[in-house]
C-alpha cells in the first residue's frame, strides 16, 4: 500500500472513532439533561403518601383493643401489649399435637409481632378463658378468626355459638354456628 493511502485510511479511522465518541458524548449529555429534567419534575409534582390500612371499629359493647402484636403463643391464641388474647369461636390444635405448629406459622404470618391489631372482644364471653380475653382479632387487613378457620388448620368451637356476639357473622355462620 502506498503511505498516501495509509495516511487517509488511518485519517479515516480517527475521524469515525471521533464521531463515535462525540455522538456517545451528546447522547450522554441529552440522557442526564432528561433525567435532571424528569426528577425536578417528579420532586416538585408528586408527594409521597403512605396509607396503613384503617383497623376496623369495635361492635358491641365490651372491650376494644387497640395495640401490637407482642407473641404468637399458638395457632389461636396472640399477646397484645403483654395481654393474652384467645380467638373467638375459633380454635386450633395444641402445639404438641399434629398440625399445632403449622397453625401458630400460620397466623405468625399474618401477623408476626410488631403488627397493628384491633381485638373485638366478645360481649358474650367477657368472663375470657384462662385468663385470656375472647375476641375477634383484626391483623394486616385480616379477621385472624376467619383466616384460621379459611386456612382448614382450625374448627370452629360451636358449642360457644350459643353465647357469642360473633356467631351471627358471616364468617362463623359459613363454618358452623
Amino acid at each position: 500500500m502506498k503511505p498516501v493511502s495509509m495516511i487517509l485510511i488511518s485519517i479515516a479511522v480517527i475521524t469515525i472513532i471521533g464521531a463515535i465518541l462525540g455522538l456517545q458524548q451528546l447522547v450522554t449529555w441529552q440522557a442526564q439533561s432528561a433525567f435532571d429534567q424528569f426528577t425536578s419534575q417528579t420532586q416538585e409534582e408528586s408527594t409521597v403518601t403512605i396509607i396503613q390500612p384503617s383497623l376496623p371499629e369495635c361492635t358491641g359493647n365490651a372491650r376494644c383493643i387497640k395495640g401490637l402484636v407482642t407473641d404468637v403463643i399458638d395457632g389461636d391464641t396472640i399477646k397484645v401489649d403483654g395481654q393474652s388474647i384467645r380467638f373467638a369461636l375459633s380454635s386450633a390444635p395444641e402445639l404438641n399435637e399434629s398440625d399445632g405448629k403449622i397453625a401458630k406459622d400460620f397466623i405468625n404470618g399474618i401477623c408476626p409481632v410488631g403488627s397493628s391489631v384491633t381485638v373485638n372482644e366478645d360481649d358474650g364471653q367477657t368472663k375470657g378463658s384462662y385468663d385470656r380475653i375472647l375476641g375477634v382479632i383484626y391483623c394486616n387487613g385480616e379477621n385472624l378468626n376467619e383466616q384460621l378457620l379459611e386456612s382448614g388448620y382450625g374448627s370452629m368451637s360451636t358449642e360457644f355459638c350459643s353465647v357469642s356476639e360473633f356467631s351471627n357473622s358471616e364468617w362463623a355462620k359459613k363454618y358452623g354456628c
